[in-house]
């Protein structure tokens, strides 16, 4: 066999074994020859740490008989002050981290990025050393924990990878809460040209997902299910990334936390996205030029569709949203099976259906506006059984019915500008992925 392409499995391969430390050493051996497959064989993998994805890789499962499996996680208080940018932390119970187990530091002072997620390198009494240094000072008397959690595939600063045809199981019963910002499923950070396709991520406490800092995701024929957290996350500044034959099911918070922050040109299209514990799609902050087009939005808690507030009043910019169905929204809470919680500019509701049924089988508003919009376009949308728009002032509701839609282009298709990476200090000049 070729040294681009190895095995990986319980027996007859190249590396035999069950564990994430055995598809590691594969991954890293197809890396140092270059690139190319690293194929994994059906069995149950328990993965003690991520897999550390490496550029120009493809990790290819065996479809749904391939599971890396979370194993329970372990947790320790944290001794002494352990200062920004040491590679290392003092604990209560060192024994509990072994060489080689992934962990997540953090204290009540470090939310969000300040957290660290770390690989143990090295131990010496009650100090651990790190494979990233701390992103945050830590300390013992700011209840510090280190806790065996953590991505359960991870890609930073990679590229050109492809992750495909396997499951990724959390475990969440046995596992505690790791937010978006350093952990998911499958956690990126910074990588360019990366595909996910034909992955299941369940059960895992946190989000299914997560990308931050990325150019070029596709996520495609994926599905993320019975999650804690979101079922797909990107953020952080992401740029040009596309959803296709996706599925966010029964996840406990929005089915796409779409999208964090200040992330632009992107796709999602012919996805379900249904029975989640919040919104279906949660649009925010400088969140601009989205495509959300031939999807099937339902039974999820509260809207179909939230653009959240925003007091600078960019979220949603040049947004399309065409030909979706939005079924039985609004279970538990809500207005509408779209709701603008903030102005929206250049936004288009076009060719949709509305079936608005919300909770107690009354009929719902389609659309709820209660933020007026400096630009919005509603056109050929059907509805059943209910009220299309509702808005807090009658003349932009009559404005808004009486305009045609002459788009031809859907907002957010054409090339990403080079000016779009620029505050991720990136070039770019193609279409979306």
């Amino acid at each position: 066999m070729s040294l681009f392409e190895v095995n990986v499995g319980p027996k007859e391969a190249d590396w035999i074994g069950t564990t994430n430390e055995v598809i590691q050493g594969a991954v890293d051996q197809v890396a140092a020859a270059g690139g190319g497959v690293v194929r994994i064989l059906p069995g149950t993998y328990a993965m003690y740490d991520s897999l550390h994805l490496r550029s120009n890789v493809t990790v290819r499962g065996s479809g749904s008989e391939t599971v890396l499996w979370k194993p329970p996680s372990v947790r320790s208080k944290v001794l002494y002050s352990n200062g920004y940018g040491l590679y290392s932390v003092s604990v209560a119970e060192p024994d509990k981290f072994p060489i080689g187990c992934g962990v997540h530091i953090t204290d009540d002072r470090a939310v969000g990025f300040y957290d660290t997620v770390a690989t143990v390198t090295w131990m010496d009494g009650n100090e651990l050393g790190l494979s990233q240094a701390l992103n945050h000072d830590i300390g013992g008397l700011a209840n510090g924990t280190v806790t065996s959690v953590y991505p359960i595939i991870s890609g930073r600063a990679v590229e050109n990878v492809i992750v495909e045809s396997l499951v990724v199981d959390g475990n969440a019963a046995s596992n505690a809460y790791l937010h978006g910002c350093r952990g998911g499923g499958i956690f990126l950070l910074r990588t360019d040209r990366l595909q996910i396709k034909d992955v299941r991520v369940q059960h895992y406490n946190g989000d299914g997902i997560s990308f931050q800092q990325c150019v070029d995701t596709l996520i495609e024929r994926c599905c993320c299910t019975g999650n804690t957290g979101s079922g797909l996350h990107p953020g952080s500044g992401s740029v040009g990334f596309a959803f296709r034959g996706t599925s966010c099911l029964d996840n406990g918070k929005d089915g796409i936390y779409y999208y964090c922050l200040r992330v632009s040109y992107s796709l999602c299209e012919d996805c379900v996205i249904e029975g989640n514990g919040q919104d279906g799609l949660s649009i925010g902050h400088r969140d601009t030029d989205v495509v959300i087009r031939r999807n099937h939005i339902a039974s999820n808690s509260r809207h179909g569709i939230y653009i959240r507030e925003d007091q600078d009043g960019l979220s949603g910019q040049r947004t399309w949203v065409e030909a979706n169905v939005f079924r039985d929204n609004c279970r538990l809470a809500g207005d509408g099976d779209i709701c603008f919680a903030s102005e929206v500019d250049d936004f288009h509701i076009v060719r949709n259906e509305f079936h608005p049924v919300g909770r107690g089988g009354s009929n719902k508003t389609a659309i709820h506006l209660q933020q007026a919009p400096r630009g919005m376009v509603i056109h050929d949308n059907l509805i059943e059984n209910g009220e299309l728009l509702n808005a807090v002032d009658p003349s932009v509701r009559e404005r808004i019915l009486r305009h045609d839609c002459n788009s031809s282009n859907a907002s957010g298709l054409h090339r990403i500008p080079l000016e779009a990476v620029r505050h991720l200090n990136k070039v770019t000049d193609r279409s979306l992925p």
